[in-house]
């Protein structure tokens, strides 16, 4: 579409319709206007520079104490995609995707679940691929592809086509047992920004220094703090960027 608030509201209002979405249905938009991200931040997007779409899948095959794996199928798929363009990249814990200490991806996942499992997720993806310029306080944090690489991606329609297709291939895999829980978990863990490098993070607004150590099946962040493993979950840490 040329334009559009959000395109995870739009898959949303798209679902509620009487007549079910076909797996992977997938909306894009030129320009979307109202993107949103993690913790209600907004997704701000220069028109027709980036990729901005959304799609839908039906993760039956995990139960909800599963949830993170789609969270670790997803972040892997972009590093693919990425990798295919010759451009290296790592996973921020929980949903960012980094070039090296600039954010270039956001994920967000909606997902509606009974008491077993997981019915939907609608999954938004924001890529910042050929934007030059950033204002604001994204000027300190954020960067695209071209900006930290010189690539430039002319045609964002097939890009996007390519993205969807390397994370449907990831999901594909884990749903018929070609990729495995312990596999998937170390591939993700040895992709994470940060890991193994003491670091700052905050919680509760009082900052420390940490080691990442690793990130476990259920979505737990593992810091080294004085000699002490210590978990953390999602909205309970804040990666502190120097």
């Amino acid at each position: 579409m040329d334009e559009i608030g959000s395109t995870n509201d739009y898959l949303k209002s798209q679902l509620s319709n009487f007549k079910p979405l076909a797996e992977w249905s997938a909306i894009m938009a030129k320009n979307q206007t109202k993107g949103r991200g993690q913790r209600e931040n907004s997704w701000t997007s220069e028109p027709n520079s980036n990729i901005t779409f959304s799609f839908v899948i039906y993760p039956t095959f995990l139960n909800l104490q599963k949830h993170f794996i789609l969270n670790m199928l997803i972040s892997l798929g972009i590093i693919d995609w990425l990798k295919s363009l010759q451009v290296h990249a790592s996973i921020k814990w929980p949903n960012d995707i980094m070039i090296g200490d600039k954010k270039v991806t956001g994920i967000l996942i909606e997902n509606s679940s009974n008491s077993k499992e997981i019915k939907h997720s609608i999954v938004g993806i924001g890529v910042n691929v050929n934007q030059k310029q950033f204002f604001g306080p994204l000027a300190d944090t954020a960067s695209s592809v071209f900006k930290e690489t010189g690539l430039f991606i002319p045609d964002l329609k097939s890009a996007c086509i390519n993205l969807l297709l390397q994370i449907q291939q990831r999901v594909e895999d884990y749903r018929s047992k070609t990729l495995s829980d312990k596999d998937l978990l170390e591939e993700y863990n040895q992709q994470l920004f940060r890991r193994a490098i003491p670091a700052k993070y905050a919680v509760n607004n009082e900052i420390f220094e940490a080691t990442l150590l690793r990130v476990e099946e259920n979505g737990a962040l593992v810091l080294k703090q004085d000699l002490q493993e210590q978990r953390y979950y999602f909205k309970e840490v804040v990666f502190i960027m120097q």
